[in-house]
């Protein structure tokens, strides 16, 4: 199915227009930039609103068993199983010293709880992740990664891309467009932050959707 997606590929596609903080002190400019990439040859579509929001996420302190991830499609799409990740890629002198994969664990669709301040139109449905606990724990490895360089006078950048790797529809596909976002909560934000804004589908596919297979 093209709705796939390599962590280097999608890499270098949330690269493109990635959010970028910088850091306060020392030369590790870029300590965390989030992006909302969805699958390969899909450009990030961060709103501006959402800048500030982001730019208060510090990736060495931030609470990983905290991250919430919010997936919002249409009503006759589905994430298939073990398809939401969150890509992590550290770039340290200009070398890449860790390139991360994790993949989210899917909570209860529609949970209140979960969904807690956000809203889901009619015609939609959300799907909410986090983090497996062992995950939270290896993100510990990268963040030492990030203090180690910093105490060395290395310069990097750190970033963190929240995505889908496959969807299946389980309906016919309405004309028009179908329309993703996805959305990042975290200890420092306490509200889910918009990552990708209104991604038309179609676009992966010049109109053409004859790869979204029909859900098993």
């Amino acid at each position: 199915m093209f709705l796939s997606a390599s962590p280097s590929n999608q890499t270098k596609d949330t690269n493109r227009s990635r959010l970028r903080r910088l850091s306060k002190n020392g030369p590790f400019p870029g300590v965390i930039a989030i992006a909302g990439a969805l699958v390969v040859g899909a450009c990030s579509h961060v709103p501006l609103r959402s800048v500030p929001a982001l730019s208060a996420i510090d990736f060495e302190t931030t609470e990983f068993s905290s991250l919430m991830a919010l997936v919002d499609l249409p009503a006759q799409l589905q994430p298939q199983m073990d398809s939401a990740r969150l890509n992590v890629v550290l770039t340290i002198e200009g070398s890449v010293v860790e390139e991360r994969s994790f993949v989210l664990v899917q909570h209860s669709a529609g949970s209140d709880a979960d969904l807690a301040g956000h809203t889901v139109d009619d015609g939609r449905h959300a799907f909410t992740y986090s983090l497996a606990p062992n995950d939270a724990r290896s993100l510990g490895a990268i963040r030492r990664a990030v203090a180690a360089a910093k105490q060395a006078d290395q310069r990097g950048s750190l970033t963190m891309g929240v995505g889908l790797t496959d969807l299946c529809a389980d309906d016919f596909l309405p004309d028009g467009p179908l329309l993703v976002d996805v959305f990042l909560k975290t200890s420092e934000t306490g509200r889910y932050v918009r990552t990708l804004d209104g991604y038309d589908l179609r676009e992966l596919s010049e109109g053409e959707l004859v790869d979204i297979m029909p859900c098993l």
